[in-house]
């Protein structure tokens, strides 16, 4: 059976071996509660006692399983007694057994008076007596009334020595008595001797769980922030809980790459520092701050704070012998990670600022001696300044990025030169931006007045607002000030120059920019735009004007086809990701997505969070006509607008939400797509980016369709072309497809054909992308008269479309329906079954379910597939993820297995679980005849 639990208990996340274990055991303590004689009658020690001996490292939640343990015990009308250490209780023998005991000594005097002395001399200030008695007393004690008792003794370490073996002597006595027990410390009890009973280490959350944990805490809203939480905690459940980065400042330790440790965190481990001496004190706070983990940097300042090297010596071999810290090849690390935080916290202001003017004067690197020097510098000193901030030279990876942030954050507290100070808070405010700080990125720009600025600061700070979460609040006025601004910079900068006029045309593209705004920037940008093209000039252009760029594009480099690493010369990941974005604004989406692919391992490598909405959200766009299945595009925006709102990019969020909105539609979630699509509208609107709803107007017009409402759909679509129209973007060119396919039944083939020469007309170039073209042809097809048609489904029909299996679907099922139309029944039947399986492995089940109606009309049944063989069902490698899946492998762990990310693993499971019919991983399991 199972009782009720307290409802604190359900935040046991990750712990679920441990509950069943401690249910094990209280099913052990009632399996002879029925038989059991009452304590006057046969023996009073009869039952089944079990001992659990919990241990791990502080915060893994042995308090959080005793917790759990208590409350189902008393659940199941189990006595429980409890004891916990008290630090100011240490000193007092058997405090902690006199505790753990009280709800039973008003029961004393039913004892021999030979057990009722033994108990009062240990609870009456006498001589204690031996433990093996006081625990047989104890004992006794326990087993005066009937019924079993479970015995929780938590933080076993704390505990004053004498009830410490008492307890343990208690965990050899009783077995084979109605008496069990659950004892958490940090090792086992005991002397030495193995006490009797189970033991379980409670170790670290794995990933999934450390984030359920997280989320459920509430403490870390960020996604970048969640990410450093993960790092830093390494699965410990307090710290996960515990741990944020916070509103302010950056502390001292996040020169350290760690997150300041929160008091209950640190109280946790303040038992190690415990009985201490003084030199080791001092030495395990200067190995815990020390930006050098060199044993002899660290020696060096403990000799400067205690004035003799052998007390400094004395108190580094005592912090070794206590396993505090460890020494490989002459340098320091703490093999409690955690510990190394919580040491500061439990030091005054005071003690740190010592201990780091020490480690000032001691440390050999000049950059590490200058953090150090610069945490207690009390006035400006611009070469102290200079010196931290090559610490913000290293690699910005995982807590990498704290360490730059702290170091540049140092930097510019210390500048003695406003200038300098400015430039180094924008260079923070780039650096948390790129990864995902959205909120710290702001805090740096907003320290900083350009009024007493050089014209180039203040640039760089018109390019960093822009960058910002609350850009949006500025209008299209800005737009005209950073052409400006990107004049007086072509003679100083062009970099800088390249920025700006890339924020313009930003600009230009989120809001609902007029044609001479866009004349503005084009006339700036071919004034000062000098060969040859980079990733910048070619964005420019691509935002006030995608469809006029050339295909192929004008790269800077050529593109691999294998997506591998950057290519020699090129800007990191963000050069392939800003490329990849012209190519998808362009409608070029096989290179974008390409681009994008050489982009994403760097991206998440180097922890730019903040780019990864930038290239996941197009991706999925792309992916919606270059996939074979939707799973992937899915995939995608679903964790574009997870991440956008981590890390405060609210109209990519937006945009995000109009991708899934549109892929909603598509495959026939016509609720889904109508929520989606309001809520995208509600946030542009809100964001003042009106030209975006563009992505909304298309998942309505898709849904409308869908449902059956032609009419409704093509003035939906008729709107994206007003007369006369400006540049188009891409989503309007798309938009030219699905108007053709509404025209006919809604009855305006005329007015379709004038649109579509209309868009031919504004998007003609020399070089148009194939996807472009396809388009054209396919809506030439759809809308032409029937002694056209032939010929031109047959241009529709090249095999070049089959590059985009949503527009070949569309043809041919557009070709197919024409046929039967024609009473050319039997060679409609070949491309309508063709668009039905396309469709169908798409998941447009709308457009699907058509096309098997289509195909029904023309006398053939749609095909099913062949038998029930899972080998026919799934691909190969699908075949190897559902095994893996069924024997319970993570997502993670099977793409470690395979050299696929997480997110590919859950696309395959996506498309697995309808083809085999199963709706979970215990289905599979029985699906594949797993155990």
């Amino acid at each position: 059976m199972r009782a009720h639990v307290d409802a604190r208990d359900t935040d046991l996340v990750g712990r679920e071996a441990e509950q069943a274990i401690v249910a094990t055991l209280l099913d052990d303590v009632l399996l002879d509660d029925g038989s059991l004689d009452d304590a006057r009658g046969g023996d009073a020690r009869g039952g089944r006692g079990q001992v659990l001996l919990l241990s791990g490292a502080p915060g893994t939640g042995k308090s959080a399983v005793l917790r759990y343990a208590a409350t189902a015990a008393a659940g199941r009308g189990i006595a429980v007694l409890s004891t916990a250490g008290a630090p100011g209780e240490r000193h007092l023998p058997h405090a902690a057994l006199h505790s753990l005991l009280r709800p039973r000594l008003a029961l004393l005097a039913e004892l021999p008076a030979a057990e009722q002395a033994v108990l009062r001399e240990a609870f009456g200030g006498a001589a204690p007596p031996p433990a093996a008695r006081l625990a047989r007393a104890a004992l006794d004690l326990l087993v005066v009334t009937p019924g079993p008792v479970v015995l929780c003794v938590d933080d076993l370490d704390v505990l004053d020595a004498a009830s410490r073996e008492t307890v343990g002597e208690l965990t050899r006595l009783c077995g084979g008595t109605r008496v069990s027990m659950i004892v958490a410390g940090r090792s086992a009890p005991g002397d030495g001797t193995a006490a009797q009973g189970r033991a379980v280490a409670l170790g670290p959350l794995p990933e999934e769980q450390a984030r359920e944990l997280i989320a459920r805490a509430g403490r870390v809203p960020g996604y970048t922030e969640r990410e450093l939480v993960l790092a830093v905690a390494r699965g410990n459940p307090l710290a996960l809980t515990e741990l944020s980065l916070g509103d302010g400042d950056l502390d001292d330790t996040a020169g350290l790459g760690m997150l300041p440790a929160t008091p209950r965190l640190a109280e946790a481990y303040a038992q190690y520092l415990e009985g201490l001496s003084v030199p080791a004190r001092d030495v395990l706070l200067a190995a815990a701050l020390s930006i050098s983990p060199l044993v002899r940097d660290v020696l060096a300042a403990g000799t400067n704070l205690l004035g003799r090297d052998e007390a400094a010596r004395a108190g580094l071999a005592e912090v070794l012998g206590g396993g505090l810290v460890v020494e490989e090849d002459g340098r320091l690390r703490f093999p409690l990670p955690l510990l190394r935080s919580a040491v500061p916290a439990l030091e005054s202001g005071a003690r740190r600022l010592s201990v780091h003017a020490a480690l000032g004067r001691a440390v050999a690197d000049p950059a590490h001696a200058a953090w150090h020097a610069a945490q207690c510098a009390a006035g400006a000193d611009e070469e102290l300044a200079r010196r931290v901030e090559t610490l913000a030279d290293g690699p910005g990876a995982g807590t990498g990025v704290l360490v730059v942030l702290a170091a540049l954050e140092c930097a510019a507290r210390v500048s003695g030169d406003p200038e300098r100070r400015a430039g180094r808070l924008l260079r923070a405010a780039e650096v948390a931006y790129a990864h995902g700080l959205a909120d710290h990125s702001l805090g740096y720009a907003r320290r900083i007045d350009p009024a007493k600025l050089s014209e180039f600061v203040r640039a760089t700070l018109l390019w960093v607002h822009d960058l910002l979460p609350d850009s949006h609040a500025v209008g299209r006025e800005r737009i005209a000030e950073l052409c400006e601004a990107a004049r007086a910079m072509a003679g100083r900068d062009r970099e800088l120059m390249r920025k700006l006029l890339h924020a313009a045309a930003r600009r230009c593209y989120w809001q609902e920019a007029g044609t001479e705004d866009r004349d503005l920037v084009g006339r700036t940008f071919e004034e000062l735009r000098t060969p040859p093209w980079d990733g910048r000039d070619l964005a420019v252009r691509a935002l006030i004007e995608p469809l006029s760029l050339p295909y192929p594009l004008p790269l800077p480099y050529p593109l691999p086809q294998d997506a591998g690493p950057a290519p020699h010369g090129s800007a990191g990941a963000g050069e392939p990701v800003l490329l990849g974005q012209v190519a998808h604004l362009t409608g070029d989406f096989t290179r974008s997505s390409a681009l994008f692919a050489l982009a994403e391992p760097a991206v998440r490598a180097e922890g730019h969070y903040g780019r990864l909405p930038h290239f996941l959200v197009p991706g999925a766009m792309g992916q919606i006509w270059l996939g074979t299945r939707w799973e992937g595009a899915q995939a995608m925006a679903e964790e574009g607008h997870r991440v956008a709102v981590g890390t405060g990019q609210p109209q990519w969020a937006a945009r995000a939400r109009g991708v899934q909105s549109v892929l909603e539609a598509l495959r026939g979630s016509h609720d889904r797509a109508v929520a989606y699509a309001a809520e995208a509208e509600e946030a542009f609107r809100r964001l003042g980016q009106s030209r975006q709803l563009t992505l909304v107007t298309l998942a309505r017009a898709l849904t409308a369709s869908g449902t059956g409402r032609y009419a409704d759909a093509y003035v939906q679509l008729r709107g994206l072309f007003p007369e006369p129209a400006g540049p188009l973007t891409f989503e309007q060119f798309l938009g030219v497809a699905f108007l053709a396919e509404a025209a006919a039944p809604a009855g305006e083939s005329a007015d379709a054909r004038a649109v579509v020469a209309h868009v031919d007309a504004l998007t003609r170039t020399a070089a148009p992308s194939p996807l472009r073209r396809q388009i054209m042809a396919y809506a030439g097809a759809v809308l032409a008269p029937d002694e056209e048609a032939e010929e031109r489904y047959g241009r529709a029909l090249e095999p070049d479309v089959e590059t985009w299996p949503l527009l070949h679907g569309m043809a041919l099922f557009g070709h197919g329906a024409w046929l039967r139309r024609r009473r050319r029944v039997t060679e409609s039947r070949e491309p309508l079954a063709r668009a039905e399986a396309v469709f169908r492995a798409l998941g447009a089940r709308t457009r699907a379910e058509m096309a098997a109606s289509e195909l029904r009309a023309a006398g053939q049944a749609p095909a099913e597939p062949a038998g029930d063989d899972v080998a026919q069902l799934l691909s190969p490698q699908q075949l190897t993820i559902a095994r893996l899946a069924a024997r319970g492998l993570t997502n993670r762990a099977i793409g470690e297995q395979l050299r696929l990310s997480p997110r590919t693993v859950a696309s395959h499971l996506y498309q697995i679980f309808p083809r085999l019919n199963v709706t979970s991983r215990v289905q599979l399991a029985e699906r594949l005849g797993a155990e």
